[in-house]
């Protein structure tokens, strides 16, 4: 049976981990948003950082993450050139789909940075934080 797999298990605690703290930290409906917007966050993030720090991030990620994050994503297309906090919360918003009615992205979208800056390695933070246009620096903590 599949909940006996350890490694499947993991991810799924540690993903929980971070999905939890999102819900303690702005008021979703459930768990099923708070997944998404963290989700829409780390893929907004990640095409504005460069392919090589992307990469470099996804290692920091628990791998069930990991996945979503990678999805869809094309490391040859050059990072977005978007360059204020507004394009950012864009991208977040077209990622999220129709998942963001409810959200109030201005206030979400720095609580997931916040506790994916939190959760990785803080040389890598500073590094990602490094890579994105000045601009949008200010919604990372």
């Amino acid at each position: 049976m599949i909940k006996n797999i350890k490694a499947f298990q993991t991810t799924l605690n540690q993903s929980a981990v971070w999905i939890n703290e999102l819900m303690d930290s702005y008021a979703f409906r459930d768990e099923n948003e708070a997944f998404v917007l963290l989700r829409a966050t780390l893929k907004s993030l990640r095409d504005r950082i460069g392919a090589g720090e992307a990469y470099h991030l996804a290692t920091q990620l628990p791998a069930l993450l990991r996945g979503y994050y990678f999805e869809g994503w094309n490391p040859h297309k050059n990072p977005s050139t978007d360059r204020t906090p507004y394009d950012f919360l864009t991208s977040v918003r077209a990622h999220l789909g129709t998942h963001h009615d409810n959200i109030d992205l201005e206030l979400a979208v720095p609580e997931a940075l916040r506790i994916t800056f939190e959760k990785i390695d803080q040389g890598e933070a500073e590094d990602v934080r490094q890579n994105l246009p000045r601009e949008i620096q200010e919604l990372c903590p």
